[in-house]
């Protein structure tokens, strides 16, 4: 009897242990929003970024010395006049599902993303790509509409199976957006609206060295700081992608915690729907940006960035340091009113039919969001323009925003890969102009950059329209913020690759 219960004992003992081993061999850690698909094409925010980083592979990454290196390529070979590249694939692949992956799926992602029904953001990214075909089992080649140097640099984008796909019109609905399948260190073990979990797969060519991932859904910054607080244990989470600037200074003495640069090439904006007659007067949109002081608002809810006159980040090769910022004059932003005929009636000015008085959209679960429009309504309130706050969840906000362009004014950041792309933003016909902008002397300019094969006429282009943007402002365009991640000390072997930030996660540790 003695000798069965002590058999049950040391069994219920040993499967604590091996659940508890386990439970601290998962990387926890939290997002603002939930991801919005988890296929490639329609990963349209950070938080699907990052997880589609994780779940699916590339044919080449840019590795910690910022050098090309393959991933599902092994080699590749740049025809002798630009105008086309060869890659050799790697053998023996499978996709989560076991199924062998292969140089048709590499072509059927071109396919797909071509496709006139398949709509999604990013197209623009693959129109240089004017022929692709298999040679082979694990061979593609890409033909493009122009000379390229180093091309072998634009195939960063994800590869989708084509097994499990009807064909090449591909729809925001489809299942897979929820359960993918990829090639990647890591497979999708649950999903649900507060968490995705994710398994390592065993068959990655590179096998990743911890077990398991877990994304939490928390909104809330305060939240997520509390929780990397106790990064050690089993409430916690192991990393914090941005720490609220506020925040830095609990973790830079933190024996628990380091406090790791993340470079990123994001920006934030205010954006006018133009379909308002109102906000499509220029000088409502001037006045708007002389009433708002953004370094005042800056410092008080975000922390440490770069103030912006454009379109681009300062980093960015296309920033025009010879165009400045605006500052704040709210008397200068009273009398252009004034001027163009806007009078005081009630809470608002008014002009005719024409009233001040907008209503104000913005994601309710970017927290720092709330307290921004508060400083900004306060702000504007100063010279007889009211906004007004309606805050909605995140797939609500998509669809009212950036599909039925519900709103007149709103608050969001765009964030990029290595450079800015902002033809889709705004070309009167850019995919993303949810704005409803139109200048031809833009879409003149985006289409004569597009066209050159110069580079250097190129950027003159992009800082042209850096200029004839900070003057027509079609968005207000606000700042790039300094970015640190919170890491808990026993992830080892840490390198946050930019742009990306999970590419090289296969090679973090975490101690017991």
């Amino acid at each position: 009897m003695m000798n069965r219960l002590m058999c049950c004992l040391l069994a219920s003992v040993a499967v604590l242990t091996a659940a508890s081993a386990a439970s601290a061999q998962t990387f926890r850690y939290p997002e603002d929003t939930r991801p919005t698909s988890l296929l490639p094409f329609f990963a349209e925010d950070m938080s699907a970024v990052r997880m589609v980083e994780l779940i699916f592979d590339s044919l080449v990454v840019i590795n910690k010395r910022g050098d090309v290196e393959g991933e599902l390529a092994t080699s590749w070979e740049v025809d002798a006049d630009k105008m086309g590249i060869r890659f050799v694939l790697r053998e023996n692949v499978k996709w989560h599902d076991g199924q062998p992956f292969s140089a048709k799926d590499v072509v059927f992602t071109i396919q797909a993303a071509q496709d006139r029904k398949t709509i999604f953001n990013a197209k623009s990214k693959y129109a240089f790509i004017r022929q692709v075909s298999a040679e082979g089992d694990y061979a593609v080649h890409f033909a493009f509409d122009r000379p390229i140097n180093e091309p072998e640099r634009r195939f960063l984008f994800k590869i989708i199976p084509q097994h499990s796909f009807d064909g090449t019109a591909i729809k925001r609905t489809d299942k897979f957006n929820r359960s993918p399948i990829g090639t990647g260190p890591y497979r999708v073990r649950k999903y649900s609206l507060r968490s995705v979990e994710l398994e390592a797969n065993p068959d990655y060519w590179n096998v990743a060295k911890i077990p398991t991932v877990m994304m939490q859904h928390t909104p809330d910054k305060s939240a997520q700081v509390n929780l990397l607080q106790y990064s050690g244990g089993k409430a916690g989470v192991q990393a914090v992608i941005f720490l609220p600037p506020k925040n830095i200074p609990l973790f830079e003495n933190s024996d628990s915690v380091i406090l790791e640069p993340y470079h990123t090439v994001s920006w934030w904006y205010m954006a006018y729907n133009h379909k308002n007659s109102a906000l499509k007067d220029p000088v409502v949109r001037e006045a708007i940006a002389l009433a708002i002081n953004r370094e005042e608002l800056l410092e008080a809810h975000l922390g440490r960035g770069d103030i912006l006159s454009g379109p681009f980040t300062e980093s960015s090769p296309f920033y025009n340091f010879q165009v400045e910022p605006r500052s704040q004059d709210i008397e200068r932003a009273k009398q252009i009113l004034a001027d163009a005929g806007y009078k005081m009636r009630g809470s608002s000015l008014r002009k005719g039919r024409v009233k001040l008085d907008f209503k104000f959209v913005m994601d309710k679960e970017l927290a720092s969001n709330q307290a921004l429009f508060l400083g900004i309504q306060a702000q504007l309130k100063k010279v007889g323009i009211v906004v007004r706050p309606q805050y909605v969840d995140h797939a609500r906000y998509r669809e009212q925003v950036f599909s039925s362009q519900k709103f007149d004014l709103t608050l969001n950041v765009w964030s990029f890969e290595e450079v800015e792309d902002v033809y889709p933003l705004f070309h009167s016909e850019g995919v993303i102009n949810f704005i409803g902008y139109s200048n031809p002397e833009v879409d003149t300019l985006l289409a004569t950059a597009k066209a050159t094969r110069d580079y250097k006429k190129y950027k003159e282009y992009m800082k042209q329209l850096h200029a004839t943007l900070n003057k027509d402002l079609p968005y207000f365009f606000l700042w790039s913020l300094d970015v640190y991640s919170g890491i808990s000390k026993r992830v080892k072997n840490v390198f946050i690759q930019p742009y990306y930030y999970f590419t090289s996660f296969h090679a973090w540790e975490m101690a017991p």
